[in-house]
């Protein structure tokens, strides 16, 4: 049987329910002063007993919620029933609690006495609905593509939103990791943030500088007594800032990004709330943070070339629209794009490799971009190619820049210990003569750099109209180039050696020609460059050696038995992989045995030693002979020599065409040929064509010679019926 409850035993069920609740419980006179304070309302409000009891609730409601929260109290003493959220204060920490309140009237018949009332503390749940709204909130804005500054202003305002007036700050590391520059503290004072930008990271640096360094929290509960605060502790304390927090932010990969600092007015330690706080910030800081850089990389790398860090064609191409539209004609203003092409840059590339071709790109660049104001866009366009874009110019001072570019070229660049001798061919446009848009103003000053190349390169020309001509006839040669093997459009002509010794014809030196029946007969220095740009030469070339050497077993057979036939290669071909096996098979196809055959090479197809040495030790084992073309006139140091296996120098006609008039000339020549002869090799002037000439040439005991002396390069046909004049 159950005992029954009386009055007396129902008002302690009531107590105990009172006092032990979860929940804060309280009761308020009419006045609204306390009457009533269970001991979870102690610790929610910080307030003993003896403090709170008669203390009015609205001493304790944070101001912007107390009109309303007192407007419920009114609805409740007019016997209401009401269920609000308001915020107290906490007492002597100042934390703000957030709380759920269940309210109703005290009521003794028809009389009110006050009210009664359950609050939750929610804070945490708030938080985290808070911090959750405003993530979102900070996404939504990287989303739609704000600022990074914005971002980040937005991070420091929403975290202090839990900081009770605490400023934040946001420091960001440097690319180095060495210091942290300044990202985001608006509701600091700014000669503050100025000193500070820049910090290093470092073990005694302050909160965030030690932070970074040692990754870890760093609490400085007082500045004015702690010692990493030193150097900064009076700047800090002249505004009021005596308490500092900070965390480092990192990466995914655990590197320091920067920093999150928090500080306060009042020595002080974080609670584990505010802990919480600071994990969320510095988690939600290294979010942007690394969205931005990823950002900031992908733009960097769609505007900018991966090699030389140069702006790319798409940037020029809509800085160079923006120009063009800013440009005043009207006061004579115009505008100039520079298209520059390294000269021979394709060899460098075939005889040194890729790699080093990159870094040769690298090292052009940086020279350029130091002779170059900050008011010219420098980019490149792809491969050896790069523009050049100055606003606000004249044609004069464009020359003066073309000028420094070419002299900033005068000395090699040295990579890996090898002298690298480059030199660059830079055509120009201007608007609005030219052109008024880019891809025009582009085109033609691709036209002109064509035109500075054909000129010698190394030197810079601007657009003519009558260079478009030019290059629609360039345009012809090439389409008409392709087709000619298979049309049989070339033919060889031969030019005979002269042994100056035994006054007899001792070899020939093949020599392409071709007639297009479009186009007529086209010199050999209008296609074979374009064949060597196009790669064409290396079928041209393989059809110039096997008929040659045709040809050359044909007059064998014919009587001619002790002739030889010199043979040209082009650097393409002298680095394709199949050199070899190409000219023994062409030597097999005809008959021919090898050391009838010379290999002509160019001086400066050597530029790669241990290369060209195994190239050409590899053409010494097929058993033909080998001759420097051209020499004097290249890049090879003449050491080289002896370490190559060679048999003859052809001194080139620049020495020989005054050897008689000049004596520098005639003493070129003679050095040429005494040091050929110390090295046991045989000398072969070309380009003679005076008796003078040869009867020098002869008393310096030069073996051979060639030259329209003796006769013009001629036809298979005519070959034969040369004869040498009397010597």
């Amino acid at each position: 049987m159950q005992p029954d409850i009386n009055s007396s035993s129902l008002f302690d069920v009531y107590q105990s329910l009172f006092n032990f609740n979860h929940d804060a419980c309280y009761a308020l006179d009419t006045d609204g002063n306390f009457i009533l304070f269970n001991e979870t309302a102690v610790e929610v409000t910080g307030y003993p007993l003896d403090k709170a009891l008669g203390m009015n609730f609205v001493s304790i409601v944070h101001e912007d919620f107390l009109e309303e929260t007192i407007g419920h109290f009114n609805r409740v003493i007019n016997g209401e029933r009401e269920r609000f959220e308001t915020v107290i204060i906490k007492r002597d920490s100042g934390e703000h609690v957030n709380l759920l309140l269940t309210v109703v009237p005290i009521k003794v018949g028809e009389e009110i006495l006050g009210v009664v009332g359950c609050a939750q503390d929610i804070s945490k749940n708030k938080r985290l609905e808070d911090m959750l709204s405003g993530k979102n909130r900070i996404l939504k804005m990287m989303a739609k593509g704000a600022s990074f500054q914005e971002v980040l202003d937005e991070i420091v305002f929403f975290i202090e939103s839990f900081t009770h007036g605490a400023p934040c700050s946001i420091l960001l590391a440097d690319e180095e990791g060495k210091r942290l520059m300044h990202g985001s503290s608006p509701n600091l004072p700014p000669a503050y943030n100025k000193a500070v930008d820049g910090i290093p990271i470092g073990e005694n640096v302050g909160s965030c500088g030690r932070a970074a360094y040692i990754k870890e929290s760093v609490v400085v509960t007082d500045i004015e007594t702690n010692p990493l605060w030193k150097d900064y502790r009076d700047l800090a304390l002249s505004y009021n800032l005596k308490a500092c927090w900070s965390s480092p932010v990192f990466d995914d990969d655990h590197k320091v990004i920067g920093t999150f600092g928090l500080y306060y007015c009042r020595a002080s330690s974080p609670r584990e709330s505010e802990r919480e706080i600071i994990e969320k910030a510095t988690n939600l800081t290294s979010l942007v943070i690394q969205h931005y850089h990823a950002k900031k990389k992908i733009d960097f790398m769609a505007y900018h070339d991966a090699l030389t860090n140069l702006p790319n064609r798409r940037f020029f191409d809509e800085k160079a629209k923006k120009a063009i539209g800013g440009t005043k004609v009207e006061d004579g203003e115009k505008l100039c794009l520079m298209f520059l092409d390294l000269d021979r840059f394709k060899f460098v590339n075939d005889s040194l490799g890729h790699s080093i071709g990159d870094r040769l790109l690298v090292e052009v660049s940086d020279k350029f971009k130091q002779i170059l104001s900050e008011g010219a866009l420098f980019s490149r366009q792809g491969g050896d190619e790069f523009t050049i874009l100055l606003e606000h110019t004249t044609k004069e001072k464009a020359q003066d820049i073309a000028r420094d570019i070419l002299k900033t070229l005068e000395e090699p660049i040295v990579i890996d210990g090898t002298d690298i001798f480059i030199s660059t061919s830079i055509g120009m446009s201007f608007y609005p003569e030219d052109g008024e848009d880019v891809e025009m103003l582009l085109r033609k000053a691709d036209v002109a750099m064509y035109q500075a190349k054909k000129q010698g390169r190394n030197n810079f020309q601007a657009y003519d109209v009558m260079l478009d001509a030019r290059a629609y006839e360039e345009m012809q040669i090439e389409n008409e180039l392709r087709k000619a093997i298979e049309r049989d459009e070339f033919v060889l002509h031969y030019q005979p050696i002269v042994n100056l010794c035994r006054h007899e014809i001792k070899g020939a030196e093949a020599l392409i020609r071709w007639e297009n029946e479009r186009i007529g007969m086209v010199p050999p220095d209008q296609f074979i460059p374009i064949a060597e740009e196009t790669g064409l030469i290396i079928p041209i070339g393989e059809w110039v050696l096997k008929t040659a050497l045709l040809q050359l077993k044909d007059w064998h057979a014919n009587g001619m038995k002790g002739l030889t036939i010199s043979v040209n290669l082009s650097i393409r071909q002298f680095y394709q992989p199949n050199l070899i096996s190409m000219i023994r098979e062409a030597l097999e196809l005809a008959g021919v045995e090898p050391h009838f055959l010379t290999i002509e090479i160019t001086e400066s197809m050597t530029m790669d030693v241990e290369k060209a040495s195994v190239i050409l030790q590899e053409l010494k084992k097929l058993g033909v002979s080998i001759s420097i073309d051209d020499f004097g006139t290249g890049y090879s140091s003449l050491s080289y020599l002896k370490r190559f296996p060679i048999d003859h120098l052809k001194i080139d006609r620049c020495f020989v065409r005054d050897i008689a008039e000049n004596k520098s000339d005639e003493n070129i020549a003679t050095t040429i040929i005494l040091m050929a002869h110390n090295l046991g090799l045989s000398v072969i002037a070309e380009g003679v064509e005076t008796e003078n000439q040869l009867s020098l040439l002869k008393q310096h005991r030069c073996n051979e010679a060639q030259g329209y002396h003796f006769s013009r390069p001629v036809p298979a046909e005519e070959f034969t019926l040369i004869k040498v004049p009397s010597l």
